[in-house]
């Protein structure tokens, strides 16, 4: 079955716009099948965008990993002064990001691959794509660990019911300090950061 964490060329189009409120302000992003986010702005990907708008402010370096058609990269770079790289591994998805960083006249580094395979980053937000499954999802993990920049941190949301606990035990096995930042509806808002580097920020 396709799905979002893969590249299906023969899926049929059924373009759209996704159309949701984030401090305030209101976004409308071209969206498609087999894309996330298809059909609305899902509770984990607000919840995130809330919190991260709320406790955090500026990061030098943002990168949204997995960044679907863009809304959390639109929508941090939009409201934070941040040098903004996105990444997805489906190319549709992709395409769809660059045409909303246009409507919104916004900038990022946006590029189709698979994990993070260069630069440093003092802060890495990801939804992981739990259908993909526990090993690519670990493996991302790392990658954003040996990304993270010497006081950056990596926020995550997860669902309770999706491994959230064991994510977090994983985490502090790469020598992470985490963080239970949020949680509401069942979605866990963490942040991770490197034990030796870490900042007294709360």
């Amino acid at each position: 079955m396709s799905h979002y964490f893969e590249n299906d060329m023969d899926l049929k189009h059924d373009p759209h716009e996704l159309r949701f409120e984030i401090n305030q302000k209101e976004y409308c992003l071209k969206t498609d099948a087999g894309v996330f986010s298809k059909d609305r702005l899902d509770t984990g990907t607000r919840l995130l965008l809330e919190t991260l708008l709320e406790k955090e402010k500026d990061p030098v370096t943002t990168l949204d990993l997995g960044c679907g058609i863009g809304p959390v990269g639109i929508v941090l770079k939009d409201q934070w002064n941040t040098q903004m790289t996105m990444i997805d591994i489906n190319q549709r998805a992709v395409d769809l990001a660059s045409a909303n960083l246009k409507r919104y006249a916004v900038y990022a580094d946006l590029f189709c691959q698979d994990g993070i395979q260069e630069g440093q980053y003092a802060c890495i937000v990801f939804n992981p794509p739990i259908r993909a499954g526990k090993k690519v999802i670990y493996r991302l993990f790392q990658e954003a660990v040996d990304h993270l920049s010497r006081e950056g941190r990596l926020w995550v949301v997860m669902r309770k019911q999706h491994g959230a606990q064991s994510a977090i035990q994983y985490l502090e096995s790469l020598g992470c300090s985490v963080k239970k930042v949020n949680r509401e509806k069942g979605f866990w808002i963490f942040t991770a950061q490197k034990k030796s580097t870490e900042s007294s920020k709360d």
